[in-house]
C-alpha cells in the first residue's frame, strides 16, 4: 500500500499546549538520508526547520511539524520505509550523554526505565509506560495529540530504535516477543519482520513492543557495575539539569483534563473521581472548577471519545473492536450507539462514506 502525501504543516498553538520534541532526532533522518544530500534542505525549510539546527540538538520544534517532515521525507524521496530506516541506523552514540546512562543502568530494564523518566523531556505529550504481565512486559508509545496524523514513520522509527539500541546494549540477536502498530501494516509487513524478527500486528491501540521479563532483567554485557549507583545518579542529575524541567501544562483546568482524558483513554478507566485524583483535587472541586470554564467532566470526555473515534475510523483497515476499545467502550454496540448520537450515522456507513 503506497504510503499517503505528506498532510501540510498546521497553523502553530500556543506553546505549553503544543507538543515539542528534540532536536536531536532530525540527525536519525540525514542519517537515513545522506544519499539524498542537498536536496532534503528545501523539504526541511517547508517544514520551518534548517541543518544547522542539528548543532543546537536540546533545542524544541514542534512536534506536529516534526512528524510532518518525516511524511513528506518518505513521499517526496519514495521512501516508504523512512522511519525503519532511521530506526535500524540509530545507535546509543546518536543519544549523546544518555549513551553512558544506558550503559550505566545495569539491565535492559533498567535503560528502558530511563528512557521513560527522560520522555517528556526529549518529546512532550507523547506517552512511553510499561505494564508487567506475567512472563513479559509491554512497552507502549503514544503520540497523545490525534490531530498528529498520519504518523506511521515516526511510529515505526520509535519503534525500531528501541530495538536498535536494545541489541546494542544486549545482542544483535535479540528480538521482542511481538510488535505492534497503531497504524495498519498491509504491504509493509515483510519489511517489518525482517527487521524485528518477530510477529508484527497493525490497527492496535498504541505502538508497543512485548519483551521477556528473562531479557529485560539479565545484567547487560560489559555494564558498568551494578553497585556503582553513585555514578548512576551522578549521570541522571546532570542530565535532568542539562535537560531542563518538564514542560508546564497550561494552567486552564479544562486543557489540564483534556491532557488526562487523552493520556488515559483507551489504557485505562476514565472518571472524574480518578481524573480529580490524578490532578490533586476532589471530584466535586473539579466540576466546579470545569463548571467556572463553561464546560462539564461528560462534556470533555464526550468531545475526546468523539475526536478520537472519527481519527480512528479514518484509519484504514481500523476494526469497530479496536476502536470501540481505545474509546473505553465494554463492546462494540455501545461504541456504535454514541458514534451515531454523534454523527448521525453508524460507524459502518462512516466507514464506507469515508472509503
Amino acid at each position: 500500500m503506497p504510503d499517503a502525501s505528506p498532510s501540510e504543516p498546521v497553523a502553530p498553538v500556543p506553546r505549553g499546549q503544543q507538543a515539542t520534541i528534540r532536536m536531536l532526532f532530525l540527525g536519525a533522518l540525514f542519517s537515513a538520508l545522506e544519499d539524498v544530500g542537498k536536496r532534503v534542505d528545501p523539504l526541511l525549510r517547508d517544514y520551518g526547520m534548517f541543518r544547522e539546527q542539528l548543532e543546537t540538538p536540546y533545542d524544541f520544534v514542534p512536534l506536529h511539524r516534526y512528524v510532518s517532515l518525516l511524511e513528506g521525507a518518505a513521499h517526496k524521496f519514495s521512501r516508504p520505509m523512512l522511519g525503519l530506516t532511521m530506526g535500524a541506523k540509530f545507535s546509543l552514540a546518536d543519544l549523546g550523554p544518555f549513551y553512558a546512562l544506558l550503559r550505566a543502568a545495569g539491565t535492559l530494564r533498567g535503560a528502558l526505565d530511563y528512557l521513560a523518566l527522560f520522555q517528556s523531556r526529549l518529546q512532550s505529550r507523547t506517552l512511553f509506560d510499561s505494564r508487567r504481565e506475567g512472563e513479559t512486559t509491554i512497552y507502549s508509545y503514544r503520540i497523545e495529540d490525534p490531530s498528529i496524523w498520519p504518523r506511521v514513520q515516526d511510529a515505526e522509527f520509535a519503534i525500531s530504535s528501541y530495538v536498535a539500541l536494545i541489541r546494542q546494549l544486549s545482542s544483535a540477536r535479540w528480538a521482542p516477543v511481538v510488535v505492534h502498530f497503531e497504524h495498519s501494516i498491509a504491504g509493509r509487513t515483510e519489511a517489518l519482520h525482517q527487521f524485528f524478527r518477530s510477529p508484527v500486528i497493525g490497527n492496535q491501540v498504541a505502538n508497543a513492543l512485548v519483551l521477556r521479563n528473562e531479557d529485560l532483567d539479565r545484567p547487560l554485557p560489559s555494564a558498568i557495575p551494578s553497585e556503582d549507583r553513585k555514578l548512576r545518579n551522578i549521570l541522571e542529575w546532570h542530565l535532568l539539569s542539562l535537560m531542563g524541567p518538564e514542560a508546564t501544562p497550561a494552567e486552564s483546568f479544562v486543557t489540564l483534563t483534556r491532557d488526562i482524558i487523552g493520556r488515559w483513554l483507551g489504557r485505562t478507566h476514565v472518571d472524574c473521581a480518578s481524573v480529580a485524583a490524578e490532578m490533586k483535587l476532589s471530584e466535586r472541586s473539579l466540576r466546579r472548577r470545569l463548571a467556572e470554564e463553561n464546560t462539564s467532566f461528560r462534556d470533555l470526555l464526550q468531545q475526546a471519545r468523539q475526536e478520537r473515534a472519527q481519527t480512528l475510523l479514518s484509519k484504514t483497515g481500523i476494526s469497530l473492536t479496536v476502536a470501540a476499545e481505545q474509546l473505553g467502550y465494554a463492546d462494540t454496540a455501545a461504541f456504535s450507539r454514541a458514534f451515531k448520537e454523534w454523527t448521525g450515522v453508524s460507524p459502518g456507513r462512516f466507514l464506507r462514506k469515508d472509503g
